[in-house]
Order: structure tokens, then C-alpha cells, then sequence
């Protein structure tokens, strides 16, 4: 995979976005030719009120301004277009990375809608902590989802996650409300997870 730099400082990755591969998944750093695709399965208020930075509507602008701010942050998170191994297509994205104000970074993913249902999500958040757990010697990585998102935590469950909290937000962009509950995957409740 990559190598491990060991002198953090902040709160930074500092991982290179290695390309990863599942069963049925190729996850890999976004480009330009992502783009349309990007912006037709981002377009959804269903995936916008899920996540919180996502705008709606989501424009092929948008798309160009995501890829471009992904390879900024090369070194300090690992974005990943999350596509089919065997047909190329785009099924969503994923991402390790750093949030402000918190101790460690978080896990974040979604699937397009029309991907739903296929255990796509599962597979992808399951690649990126064992990627995590793997090249960095960190203990812990946080990971939120809303209050009735259930399938959402019915994933972060299947990565060891155990939840640590709720609180309430408002989208920065949506402007609504949003209930999140926070969890955290744990090295030890990783290595429980794939040992069972």
C-alpha cells in the first residue's frame, strides 16, 4: 500500500490514496472524468440531507470543485471514487479525512441511488478502516450518521462501530436541522470485526 509517515502534526493523515480494490469494487482517487457522472448521482436531496456538506442542487460545477479540492488534499485525506470492478461506472464516493475540532479523523461514504441495495456501501467503508487500521498506528476513527439513517449505522455496526453520543447540527448548506448520532471504530473493535 504506502508508506507511513509517523511524525503527525495536527491533525493530517498524511496518506497518499492508494488504489483499493474489493470483491466487486475498485475505490480510487476522482478525476476529472468523473465529473458528469458525479453530478448526476449527487443531485439527490435523499444523499444531500444525508451528509453534511453536500449542496443541493448539485451541479456539474460542483462535481469540477469536489475533484479539484480532492487533490488539494492529497497528503491530509483519502477521497476515493468508489466504482464497479467490472464495468468502470461510478457508484459513489468515500473518504478518509480530518474535521475540525475533532481528535481523529472520520470515515464518510455514499452510494448513488441507484447502487442502493447491493451491499456497495458495506464493502467500500469496510475497505477504507481496514486501510486506515492498516497504514496509519492511530487507535481510533470517528464516524457519524443521522438518527434515521438506519442503514447508515447498520454499516458502521459491520465496521466495529459503537456509538459515543448524539447531538444536533444545522446543514450548512441545507439549512435544516439534523439529529446525528457519533461513533467511533476502534483498532480493537476492527480486528474483532474481521477476526469473527
Amino acid at each position: 500500500m504506502t508508506a507511513l509517515k509517523q511524525d503527525y502534526t495536527e491533525s493530517a493523515l498524511f496518506l497518499d490514496t492508494p488504489l483499493l480494490t474489493t470483491d466487486r469494487l475498485v475505490l480510487r482517487p476522482p478525476h476529472e472524468e468523473d465529473a458528469e457522472e458525479l453530478a448526476v448521482l449527487a443531485n439527490n436531496i435523499k444523499i444531500a440531507r444525508m451528509l453534511a456538506h453536500m449542496p443541493h442542487p448539485y451541479t456539474r460545477e460542483d462535481a469540477g470543485t469536489f475533484i479539484e479540492r480532492a487533490k488539494r488534499n492529497e497528503g491530509r485525506a483519502c477521497i476515493y471514487s468508489i466504482t464497479e470492478a467490472d464495468s468502470g461506472r461510478l457508484v459513489g464516493v468515500g473518504s478518509l479525512h480530518d474535521v475540525e475540532g475533532e481528535p481523529e479523523p472520520h470515515l464518510g461514504y455514499w452510494i448513488g441511488e441507484p447502487y442502493w441495495g447491493k451491499g456497495y456501501a458495506t464493502e467500500a467503508a469496510r475497505a477504507l478502516v481496514d486501510l486506515y487500521f492498516k497504514v496509519t498506528s492511530r487507535p481510533i476513527l470517528l464516524v457519524s450518521a443521522r438518527v434515521n439513517n438506519e442503514a447508515s449505522k447498520k454499516i458502521i455496526r459491520k465496521c466495529g462501530g459503537h456509538h459515543t453520543g448524539s447531538s444536533e447540527v444545522v446543514h450548512p448548506l441545507l439549512g435544516e436541522k439534523q439529529r446525528l448520532d457519533h461513533f467511533e471504530i476502534t483498532r480493537e473493535s476492527w480486528m474483532g470485526e474481521i477476526a469473527a
